[in-house]
C-alpha cells in the first residue's frame, strides 16, 4: 500500500499557472505575449515548483513499483519431512529423562475409492504442529505445511499490485510531461486585483539608437533651362570602356529634369554623355529620383567617384547601375582595394518607371535604399572608403566584357537617362 500514498500528490491539478489580467474598459480580457523565460524566472514559475514536487514523489513510487514487480528471493524452506509433522530430538541427560511428546492430531480420514475410478490426488491441507522440547533449554519447533495454490495466489497478487503501481507511475509521468513541456495557451482568466498586466513580463529591451540625422549641403532640383556649370562638370571625352564618345551635346536640362541622351548610330561610334559634381565630401547621404529608357548596349550609372581619381585604390560606390536592356533590375556596387574587390546587390523592378534611390556612407557602414526601403548594407570596414567622393551621373555605352552588351539592331535611336532631382546631405554632427 505504500505506493498509493503518492496518489494525492500526483492528482495535483495539471493546469499550468497563467498570468491573470484585469479586463480592459471594453470588457475584453488582454492576453499579452509571454516573453521567453530565463532559468531563474522558470524556477520561480509555479508550474516548475509543482513539477519539482511531483518529481520528488515519483522517484520513490517508481522504486517501490520495481521492488513489487521484482521482489527479493526469499530463503529456501527446509527439506520436506516424510510426515506432515516434524519433531525435534534433543540428547537426553541421565538426570532428566525426556518426557513423552503430547499427542498429535489424527490425520484426516481418507475417502474410500470406488472401483473402476482412479484415486483422486490428496489435497494438501495446511497443518501446524508444535513439538515440545525434549530437554531443558530446547526450543519448540513449529512446522507448517502450506497449500501450493495459496503460494500461486500470492504471486498473482504481487504481479497485479506491481502492475497497478506501474500504471500509476506512467499516468503521473504523462501528466508531469504535459505540465512542463506544453506551453500555456494564453487564455485569460478572471481578473485578480493582486496581479496586473505587467506580471510575468521581462523588462522591455532598450530603445534602438535614434536614426542618423542629416542636413542638406548640396544638390540640384534641375529647375533651370541649362546645366548649372557652377555645380556640375559636363563630360567631353572618349566614351566609357573606350566605346564611342561623351559629348556635352548629349546632356540637357528642361521641364525640371536632367536628361542624358545616347545616340548609338551617331558618328564616331555612338555618342552619350554625363556630368559630375565639383565638390565631394567624406561621408554623408546621397538621394536622387531617376528612370531610364529600354535599350540594349547602354547602362545608366549614378555613382560616387573618388576626388583623387585614384581608382580602384580609393574605391567607388555605385548607387544605381542598370546594364539590362529591359531594365528589369537595378544593381549597387562597392569597389575597394588595389585588386578591385567588389561587393554587390540587386533589386528587381521596372526601372523604366520613376524610383527613388539613396545611399548612406558612414565610417562604420554603407546602406542602400530603394523607394525608401533599406535593401542592402555592409559593415565591412575594409570596403568602406576613407577619402572624399563626389556624385556622378552618366550613361555608359557597351560592350563591356561580362557586363554591358553592345548595342544591336533592336536598340532605339535614342536612349535616355532622366533625373528629377539629386540631393547631398552631411551628418548633423559634422561641422564641415
Amino acid at each position: 500500500m505504500l505506493p498509493w500514498i503518492a496518489l494525492p500528490w500526483i492528482a495535483l491539478p495539471w493546469s499550468r499557472s497563467r498570468p491573470r489580467h484585469p479586463p480592459s474598459a471594453d470588457g475584453w480580457l488582454p492576453c499579452p505575449r509571454t516573453p521567453p523565460r530565463t532559468p531563474s524566472a522558470a524556477r520561480a514559475d509555479p508550474r516548475f515548483q509543482v513539477a519539482d514536487l511531483r518529481a520528488a514523489v515519483l522517484v520513490p513510487v517508481a522504486a517501490v513499483a520495481v521492488l513489487e514487480l521484482f521482489p527479493t528471493p526469499r530463503r529456501s524452506s527446509p527439506p520436506a519431512m516424510p510426515s506432515p509433522v516434524a519433531s525435534t530430538s534433543v540428547a537426553s541427560t541421565p538426570a532428566a529423562p525426556a518426557p513423552a511428546a503430547p499427542p498429535l492430531a489424527a490425520p484426516p480420514p481418507v475417502a474410500p475409492v470406488r472401483a473402476g475410478r482412479p484415486p483422486a490426488a490428496p489435497v494438501p491441507v495446511a497443518t501446524t504442529a508444535r513439538v515440545g522440547p525434549g530437554a531443558p533449554g530446547a526450543r519448540d519447533t513449529v512446522v507448517r505445511a502450506e497449500r501450493p495454490d495459496r503460494a500461486v495466489t500470492g504471486l498473482r497478487r504481487r504481479v497485479a499490485h506491481g502492475a497497478g503501481v506501474l500504471a500509476l507511475v506512467l499516468v503521473a509521468v504523462a501528466g508531469l510531461t504535459w505540465t512542463v513541456l506544453v506551453p500555456p495557451d494564453g487564455t485569460a482568466v478572471a481578473a485578480d486585483p493582486s496581479t496586473s498586466a505587467l506580471d510575468n513580463q521581462l523588462p522591455p529591451p532598450p530603445p534602438p539608437p535614434p536614426p542618423q540625422q542629416w542636413r542638406q549641403v548640396g544638390g540640384d532640383e534641375f529647375d533651370g533651362s541649362r546645366v548649372d556649370r557652377s555645380t556640375w562638370t559636363v563630360y567631353d571625352s572618349p566614351g566609357g570602356f573606350g566605346n564611342g564618345l561623351r559629348r556635352p551635346s548629349a546632356v540637357g536640362v528642361g521641364d525640371g529634369l536632367l536628361t542624358v541622351a545616347a545616340r548609338p548610330r551617331a558618328a564616331g561610334g555612338g555618342v552619350s554623355g554625363g556630368v559630375a559634381m565639383h565638390d565631394g565630401q567624406l561621408y554623408g547621404r546621397w538621394e536622387f529620383r531617376a528612370r531610364t529608357d529600354v535599350g540594349t548596349g547602354y547602362s545608366p550609372a549614378i555613382l560616387l567617384w573618388p576626388d583623387s581619381e585614384r581608382f580602384p585604390d580609393d574605391g567607388e560606390l555605385d548607387m544605381m547601375e542598370i546594364p539590362f536592356g529591359d531594365r528589369h533590375a537595378a544593381t549597387a556596387f562597392v569597389h575597394y582595394g588595389a585588386q578591385n574587390h567588389i561587393l554587390s546587390t540587386a533589386a528587381p523592378g521596372d526601372f523604366t518607371r520613376w524610383h527613388t534611390f539613396a545611399l548612406d556612407w558612414l565610417p562604420d557602414r554603407i546602406t542602400w535604399y530603394v523607394d525608401g526601403a533599406k535593401r542592402w548594407e555592409t559593415t565591412d570596414r575594409r570596403a568602406i572608403p576613407t577619402s572624399p567622393m563626389h556624385l556622378a551621373v552618366q550613361l555608359d555605352q557597351g560592350p563591356a566584357a561580362g557586363w554591358i552588351p553592345a548595342p544591336d539592331a533592336g536598340t532605339p535611336d535614342e536612349v535616355r537617362l532622366q533625373v528629377d532631382w539629386a540631393r547631398v546631405f552631411a551628418p548633423v554632427d559634422d561641422a564641415g
